[in-house]
């Protein structure tokens, strides 16, 4: 082999600690000044090859090493016995070589000749001294097409979680992804997701249960629909549903009754990083990725044992954090496995503890609270497992059980939310390498969460449960397809099956009527293609174009109860030099529609309104009122929930940004994106009045719709296919003044545009 490597040991960016040596002098150009030596061990090495003394040297002493074939070839390395660091050993191993050795990160080194570590620094894309490419494919190799051949055969390593891409260990360059690791989040001193993400600016903290849903009266919580006490992650403030979430790479199922990932269920304690991708990034992922994509990665490859504990609070009231967790894990050569619990207790801020609460205005009361009184225990797993140098297998188990309860004022009533969830996520993958330079992948994915939510009003108890369940079964071609003057032309291609159900089940209410409201699902056949070409790379450096990297994405897909949708992904990186680089990209978006919104029940209600309500539609354009003694109602059909002719959301982003890395001042990184998101058929619901006074909703509003209309809906109620609500006036159906609605539609369009620093 051209690398050695040796037992996966985990420190803290065990996740990352492969992530590659781009033809040794990318990675090593980086080196991180607090890097450490390793602990001193006994090794013994027999006179032999070189590579296999190193090979010898990393099993001994648990580090990685990496060393090109084509600079160990014809090398014989001398017997060495005794306690040595891995550094000691090495220094030994090659005297009169002519190699030398650098840190990679705090658990690689890697070997190689002087003249490339001495070469072009990483590549200004990478967001830290780790992230470079596992695999030598489009930067700093040699210029000889043989060397690089030898190069590809020598970087086969496990595959390591890249967001932003689906092509085995290649980072995307013209997408900005933001990486906080296991330091970062220690650093940032949050106890919960929720915590962390709020001080992330990409991220609008408006839908967490701390800034919204708080309970405090109106003007704080002016729709009362957070049940559950959820948080969403809500890349550019999009809204809640508009960015995608993953767990180690695969979609999260979603919980509650909004087809939306409530992050509360992750433990902090068992991630080891972030990844924030702030780009439209559906031809990569699929539906929802409108505003970006987060990516949490749990702890793996984890050796040893550790236990944590944390307690927080704040300087003036009552929130209180506490938190306890251990993790440990264990490696066999070729596999490993790693297992951790976390349990997490928040008590809620008390809104009187708050002077800008004022407790005069009518429905503010005392003891509602920001936030919850929380309780979650959760459980992660991993186990890898390599079957000879071809075969890999990887599964990822999480479990997490949350209970919450908070009191607030939503519409006039004291009322308790009290909820319970139960989330499962079992991700697996099977890898094997078809050739040296191509990995086929198979992923099969399971997601279940089940909650409970219990409404407590003056008039009694409103119980439901809410199960989403989804499956994914993948397949996956990807790696590298051709050699170009600049370099590994990249590619993935894939293919996947989804299914997604869910269930809304009304278990108790003040006036007995219970039973399952919504019983729907949904298959979404998918299929996808991606490429990275190096138009120009080191083979073919011109002044002042280092790199030229063109991306292209497209991806397929067709939904069992809305149609099918097609969208791409363009993308340029450009590097002037080691220090400056630039990148933009195009594309297209898309969000479907959520189950319960295109599957609840179809209601209809007769209502009669006063002249005095109706400002957007001249009272003269209407028939006549009906029950002119009591001043002149207009009756109103109104078509109020469930729409099964929804069309997904989609979204149009362009984004463009630089990087800036000065060589004189080494750890500074100054960089800029501006974006702009066009989003348009939104789901939004509008209300009765939203329509009568408005005239931009002038569109929903039908003047006299014909009897037809009328009596047809009467015959479907009949057919039990509808609720028709306000049947006592159906006296007057001729006099049907407006038919609005549907008030839950693709009604609403979102300009954003913004500027990162």
């Amino acid at each position: 082999m051209t690398i050695s490597f040796s037992k996966r040991t985990g420190l803290k960016r065990a996740a990352l600690s492969v992530a590659s040596v781009i033809a040794l002098s990318t990675a090593t150009a980086m080196v991180p000044a607090y890097a450490q030596e390793s602990q001193a061990r006994e090794i013994s090495v027999a006179a032999m090859p070189l590579d296999d003394a190193i090979n010898a040297i990393a099993d001994q002493t648990g580090v990685q090493i990496v060393i090109r074939n084509s600079d160990a070839a014809g090398i014989e390395a001398e017997a060495l016995n005794g306690t040595y660091t891995a550094e000691e050993a090495l220094r030994m191993l090659l005297a009169d070589t002519g190699l030398e050795f650098r840190r990679v990160n705090d658990r690689t080194i890697a070997v190689g000749v002087p003249e490339r570590f001495s070469a072009t620094r990483a590549s200004s894309t990478r967001n830290r001294p780790e992230q470079t490419d596992p695999q030598p494919t489009s930067v700093n190799r040699a210029n000889d097409p043989e060397a690089r051949e030898q190069d590809e055969d020598a970087f086969v390593v496990d595959t390591i979680i890249v967001t932003g891409t689906n092509i085995r260990g290649v980072e995307n360059p013209t997408v900005p992804v933001l990486t906080f690791d296991k330091d970062d989040i220690d650093l940032s001193g949050a106890a919960t997701v929720d915590d962390f993400l709020r001080t992330i600016p990409q991220n609008y903290a408006g839908t967490t249960p701390l800034a919204r849903n708080s309970g405090a009266g109106p003007e704080l919580d002016p729709t009362g629909r957070n049940l559950t006490q959820g948080t969403v992650v809500d890349l550019r403030g999009l809204g809640p549903g508009s960015t995608l979430t993953l767990l180690n790479g695969r979609r999260m199922t979603a919980s509650g009754q909004a087809s939306r990932v409530d992050i509360n269920v992750l433990p902090l304690g068992l991630i080891d990083r972030v990844d924030l991708l702030a780009d439209g990034a559906t031809a990569v992922y699929g539906s929802d990725a409108v505003g970006g994509v987060i990516n949490f990665v749990t702890r793996e490859d984890y050796e040893g044992f550790e236990i944590n504990a944390r307690y927080g609070t704040v300087t003036e009231g009552s929130r209180e954090d506490f938190g306890v967790g251990g993790a440990g894990g264990f490696n066999w050569g070729s596999g490993g496995v790693f297992a951790g619990v976390d349990y997490q207790e928040t008590k809620p801020l008390l809104a009187e503890e708050r002077d800008f609460v004022d407790f005069t205005r009518p429905f503010t009361r005392r003891g509602a609270t920001f936030g919850s009184d929380s309780e979650r225990f959760s459980v992660a797993g991993g186990l890898n497992q390599r079957f000879g140098s071809k075969t890999r297998l990887g599964v990822d188990v999480l479990y997490s059980d949350l209970s919450s309860e908070a009191f607030r004022v939503g519409s006039g009533s004291p009322t308790t939310n009290i909820s319970n969830q139960q989330a499962l996520f079992i991700n697996s993958r099977l890898e094997y390498d078809v050739t040296d330079r191509i990995t086929a992948a198979l992923y099969i994915d399971y997601g279940d969460n089940t909650t409970d939510a219990n409404t407590i009003i003056d008039t009694g108890n409103n119980v439901a449960e809410f199960d989403n369940e989804i499956y994914v079964f993948e397949g996956r071609l990807s790696g590298h397809l051709l050699d170009l003057p600049g370099g590994f032309l990249s590619f993935s291609i894939g293919g996947l099956y989804r299914s997604e159900t869910f269930v809304d089940e009304i278990l108790s209410t003040p006036s007995g009527n219970t039973g399952v409201r919504v019983d729907a699902d949904r298959d979404v056949w998918a299929g996808y293609a991606e490429v990275l070409i190096p138009v120009i790379g080191e083979g073919n450096a011109l002044p002042f174009v280092q790199r030229l990297e063109l991306s292209l994405a497209g991806r397929y897909e067709e939904y069992s109860d809305f149609g099918d949708t097609s969208d791409p992904k363009i993308g340029v990186f450009w590097s002037v030099n080691d220090e400056l680089s630039f990148r933009a990209s195009y594309s297209e978006s898309f969000r479907a529609p959520d189950l319960q919104s295109v599957n609840s029940e179809e209601r209809f209600f007769l209502t009669f309104f006063p002249g005095s309500f109706i400002t957007a539609i001249p009272l003269e354009e209407l028939p006549d009122p009906v029950l002119p003694e009591f001043g002149g109602f207009y009756l109103i059909l109104t078509d109020a929930l469930g729409n099964p002719n929804l069309s997904p959301e989609r979204a149009t982003t362009w984004s463009a940004g630089f990087a800036y890395e000065p060589r004189f001042l080494e750890g500074l990184r100054f960089q800029g994106n501006y974006f702009t998101v066009d989003y348009r058929d939104r789901l939004e619901g509008a209300t009765e009045f939203d329509i009568l006074n408005d005239p931009a909703f002038r569109g929903l509003a039908e003047i006299a719709p014909a009897p037809s209309v009328l009596e047809n809906l009467l015959a479907r109620a009949d057919a039990g296919e509808i609720e028709l609500f306000g049947t006592e006036a159906l006296a007057f159906t001729d006099q049907v003044a407006l038919f609005i609605g549907p008030l839950n539609t693709n009604l609403s369009e979102r300009n954003t545009s913004g500027l990162d620093l």
